[in-house]
This record gives structure tokens, sequence and C-alpha cells, in this order.
């Protein structure tokens, strides 16, 4: 039996309210059932989740408690079957025509073994803040003043976890960033313009809520490659650790985008709501 050409890995923990909507732009993609299969990888949810995986006969799923994010995806690489593999999180979902246009450019880029295309970004109210470009992932950004990565628009080959090996579960955020690096060290990457995924915005997300643990691993990963301390990237990553208690104060984070308003200067990151 041939593998599929795709797997789509979603972790998830308490997102029954999340997961209908991920699953929903997953089956809208109008593949064939033997072209895609779903693995959810939830964590020991207690919010029905579970309850309605079992109701979904075109998802596979287990659940059992893990070793955070990083072990979630893990597990779900390992059981993985296609030729291509995607880490979807469960608030986030595939754009439409997605994955007709993956496919094509595995066509045009036969010799590719990792895609990053554009990924829409929604804010807290739904909205689209921006669309986040496409880009090859090169070491010299990577490891200097870009740091983002379109995690839920990146498609990898499964050879490439075979040889570099999948996120090190030691690493609670940013694993995505630490497992780049590693890859483009052997691999190149493909970026292509057609948006194929959106991620929402969520107040307590992983990113939303622990955005300084995400420099600390940056940072991280500098002194694990023996990086000098006196670049531009160095530089980036310490001023944002430096000031980010007074981000956390919302009067200065509101006074400061009043005064970027005046300059012209769009702020960086939105308000969360207040809580």
């Amino acid at each position: 039996m041939s593998r599929p050409f795709f797997s789509i890995v979603t972790p998830a923990l308490n997102a029954r309210a999340f997961l209908p909507r991920n699953l929903a732009s997953v089956r809208a993609q109008g593949m064939a059932p033997g072209e895609i299969e779903h693995w959810v990888i939830d964590g020991g949810s207690k919010d029905g989740t579970v309850e309605w995986l079992q109701a979904q006969p075109d998802v596979r799923f287990i659940s059992e408690r893990d070793r955070g994010l990083s072990d979630a995806v893990n597990k779900g690489i390992a059981r993985a079957t296609g030729q291509w593999i995607l880490w979807l999180n469960a608030d986030d979902e595939l754009a439409p025509g997605a994955m007709v246009n993956f496919k094509a450019a595995t066509a045009r880029f036969p010799e590719a073994r990792v895609f990053c295309g554009a990924e829409e970004l929604r804010g807290y109210d739904g909205t689209v803040e921006e669309v986040l470009p496409p880009w090859d992932y090169n070491l010299k950004e990577l490891l200097g003043t870009r740091i983002a990565i379109n995690q839920a628009a990146t498609w990898v080959h499964r050879s490439v976890y075979e040889r570099v090996g999948v996120l090190d579960v030691s690493i609670r955020y940013a694993m995505d960033y630490e497992w780049t690096v590693r890859a483009m060290k052997e691999f190149r990457c493909q970026p292509i313009p057609d948006v194929l995924a959106i991620y929402h915005r969520r107040p307590g997300s992983l990113m939303d809520a622990h955005m300084a643990a995400h420099y600390e691993t940056f940072l991280r990963v500098r002194r694990k490659l023996g990086l000098g301390y006196f670049d531009r990237g160095e530089f980036n990553v310490r001023f944002y650790l430096l000031t980010e208690p007074l981000r956390r104060q919302r009067w200065l984070r509101s006074f400061v985008r009043r005064i970027k308003g005046l300059f012209g200067c769009a702020p960086a990151h939105p308000l969360p709501p207040a809580s």
C-alpha cells in the first residue's frame, strides 16, 4: 500500500473549541482519503476533546499525558506515514487551496525537502492582521536578525526528520526555531508565494504568553553554536529580554503605541484583550 502524500500532525490539549475549525480546513482541501492522514495528539484533555474526536471517522488520534508540546509533535511525527509532514496546531488552520498549491510546488521543485509558504496572521478579533511572507530560512538571517518561522506554513519531507531528528523535548518554547536551525545546516528551504496556513493569535497561547521564553531559546541556540556576543542578532535578543518586564505594563505599551502612531510607525505586536 502506497504512502499518503500528506500527514497532518495536530498537538492538542483542551482544544475542543478550536479543533472543529482546524479539521474543517483540512477537509476543505478536497484531497482523496488515500492522499492524506490527520493525526491529533491529545495530551489528556478534560474538556470533551476526546469524546468529540471519537466521533470523527477521518481522524486518527491518541490521548495520553505527554512532556509538553515538543513531545506531542514528536509522537505525531513518529506515527505519520505520509511523504510530507505538516505540524498544524489545534488553533490554526490550512488556507483554502493550500494542499493543491503545495503539491504543485513539489512538482516545480522536485529536489526541495523543506518548503515555506506565506502565512496569514489573524488578530485577537479574527480579522487579518498581516500576511507573513515566505522565506528560505537561511542560517545567516536565522542566526542574525530574522528569527520568525512560518511554522504552520512549513512542510517537511519525512526524510528530513529521519536525517536531522525530531524536536528537542527539553525545549518548551521556540522549539520550531531550534529544529529549523539544525535542519538548515543540511537542507535548504524553498519559499513559495502561496498562503498555506492561517495563524490565529490567542490570549494565553505559548507564543502570546511566553514570548520572553522564546527569546531565551534563541539565546540558548546562539550559545550552543558558539556565536559571538557582539553582533546585531545578539543585541536584538538581549534587548528584548532586558526590556521584557516593561512590556508587561499595559499602560506603557499603550503609550508607546500612541507615540509610534504619531510618527506613522505600526506597532510590532497588538495589545492582547484586557483580562
